[in-house]
């Protein structure tokens, strides 16, 4: 662990005195062993942190000391890397009889929160944060002495230290107060349902709420992916309001009202942060935030008329040129040419004419700071659509075909901005894939955004299925020992709602006539499953395949690759 060199800053109360009248007071970069010496004169909050300790905490260092009766408040700050985690502690004297703690950031952002209604506070912070923190304890019954320590923590050991002290977001104490919201999973799981794409937890977090001032949780957006910003809130507040501001406090998006639940979908091109800010119109009470983030490459699979909202690009269209050449570089294309390059308006089409070779061809879509969400659709010479894209800052089209003209149409979604085209040639492709030009230009854009592939020539030999609401088709799967299979279903023209369900059949296990289901997808036009056999023989699978609505042919490409570490 790197050491820990905070700054703290301290401030003691007197019981006269009103927490308005008071400000912090500097302090120099304290000592280490002075602050453990220090620690000893308060038994309780010197258990604690021993305790933490043993669990992988670095040493304590007392942030501050002061003594209030009811409403007083014990505040300092303190400074730690931004890539490690914080865990603070209050402690109070017996006549204290209930203490709640606090941790804010720079912009006033509630980091962390315990307000149980005990004397023994804890919490820890974790990346996301910054570099400086501001902790404050609040005498909320009684009166007397109260101490508040802080000490760093690597991420890895967070679960760990917060586990062994009873943080407040240990996993104990954070599922008592999630089962304050019956049918919580249920309620999850038809709102992923009803957005699309595929979705891992990121933090499950009970938040107070009060009409009179809002509620901050900050939050980070990985590259190329989106999170998702639910809240449930509970029957003491109404009229709920969700914002999503980024690091400058612009308001990115604002949630729509939809019934007591309140969502929003953020996606990004690069990584940043955000901040959520909740506040109720009426009342006094509790809500629930989940948030979750996309698996990697399913967000376009996310139901297009679901509210989404996206961050600007970084960096000029140069810049996004270049580094958009250096990655595909390594997949082995070549520099591209360039088609065109200009401004995309909101409100209005920019028509961009070109001709297509034989077999198949990338199209990216590159765009440059101010543009914020961009929207790019393909058309052939019949004027049938082959291809569309929808991203934050770039797209990438797949357009497949006996070599015709076409014309691509873009639109800045939220912020006008500049915006390229590029073409770069695929190498040998299936002939299958200029029969179905559409299918074929979402097949392969879901199995290079999935990581499945990385050029088109390497899609394999996919099949043309017919597909329908009303009827399953399938095709059978082997799955070596050792090995994964990605099973990747595209929809072609007048029909919506890909499901791909990846079933056993093998009877070894199970009773006659059982079927046991080892992957579900569903997407609006493209989706994926994968099954692997590890720590067992080979599986033998099927494939069910479906649209929920229209009829069209599809196609179906499988893929075997080595399982993800």
């Amino acid at each position: 662990m790197k050491a820990l060199g905070w700054l703290v800053g301290a401030l003691a109360l007197a019981a006269c005195q009103r927490p308005a009248d008071v400000a912090p007071s500097p302090r120099s970069p304290a000592s280490l062993s002075v602050a453990s010496e220090a620690l000893a004169a308060y038994p309780g909050l010197a258990r604690v942190t021993a305790e933490a300790q043993k669990a992988g905490a670095s040493t304590p260092v007392l942030v501050s000391v002061g003594a209030g009766a009811a409403g007083d408040r014990v505040a300092g700050t303190v400074t730690a890397p931004d890539t490690e985690c914080v865990l603070v502690v209050a402690r109070a004297a017996a006549s204290v009889d209930d203490i709640d703690l606090f941790v804010y950031g720079d912009d006033g952002a509630v980091l962390g929160s315990d307000e149980g209604p005990d004397k023994t506070p804890a919490l820890v912070v974790c990346p996301p944060h910054p570099g400086r923190l501001y902790l404050m304890a609040r005498i909320a019954a009684g009166q007397g002495i109260v101490s508040v320590s802080a000490q760093q923590v690597e991420p890895s050991a967070a679960k760990r230290v917060a586990n062994r002290v009873k943080a407040y977001n240990s996993e104990a104490r954070e599922r008592q107060r999630l089962e304050a919201w019956p049918g919580l999973e249920e309620r999850l799981a038809a709102h992923r349902h009803l957005i699309g794409a595929s979705w891992q937890d990121v933090r499950r977090v009970a938040l107070p709420l009060d009409a009179r001032v809002p509620t901050h949780v900050t939050a980070s957006v990985d590259q190329d992916r989106c999170l998702d910003a639910l809240v449930f809130p509970s029957d003491e507040v109404s009229h709920l309001e969700l914002l999503a501001m980024d690091t400058d406090g612009r308001i990115v998006a604002r949630a729509s009202a939809s019934g007591r639940e309140r969502f929003l979908v953020v996606c990004s091109p690069h990584p940043g942060n955000l901040t959520f800010e909740v506040r109720p119109h009426a009342g006094r009470g509790l809500a629930v935030l989940l948030l979750s983030r996309t698996v990697p490459g399913s967000e376009a699979d996310l139901d297009p008329d679901a509210p989404r909202a996206e961050l600007m690009p970084l960096g000029d269209l140069a810049h996004a040129r270049r580094a958009l050449a250096d990655s595909l570089e390594h997949a082995g294309y070549d520099r591209g040419r360039l088609l065109f390059t200009g401004a995309a308006p909101v409100g209005a089409k920019t028509s961009v004419p070109l001709s297509l070779g034989a077999g198949c061809s990338r199209l990216d879509v590159v765009s440059g700071t101010p543009l914020r969400g961009i929207s790019a659709w393909l058309w052939n010479e019949q004027g049938a659509l082959i291809g569309h894209a929808k991203s934050g800052g770039k797209g990438v089209l797949f357009a497949c075909g006996k070599g015709e003209r076409a014309r691509l149409d873009l639109e800045a979604l939220t912020r006008a901005g500049p915006v390229a085209v590029e073409l770069r040639k695929e190498d040998a492709t299936p002939e299958l894939l200029r029969r179905y030009p559409l299918a074929a230009g979402r097949l392969l854009a879901r199995m290079v955004a999935y990581g499945v592939i990385k050029t088109a020539s390497q899609v394999g030999a996919p099949r043309a299925i017919q597909l329908e609401p009303s009827r399953l088709e399938s095709i059978d799967v082997l799955v070596p020992v050792g090995r994964c299979v990605d099973v990747t279903l595209a929809l072609g023209p007048d029909a919506s709602g890909a499901e791909v369900r990846l079933v056993t059949t093998d009877p070894k296990g199970s009773e006659a006539g059982e079927i046991a289901e080892l992957a579900l997808s569903r997407g609006t036009y493209a989706t994926s499953a994968r099954a692997c056999a590890l720590g067992r023989g080979t599986i033998h699978a099927r494939a069910e395949l479906r649209a929920a609505t229209g009829n069209t042919i599809g196609l179906v490409a499988t893929r075997m690759l080595a399982p993800r570490k």
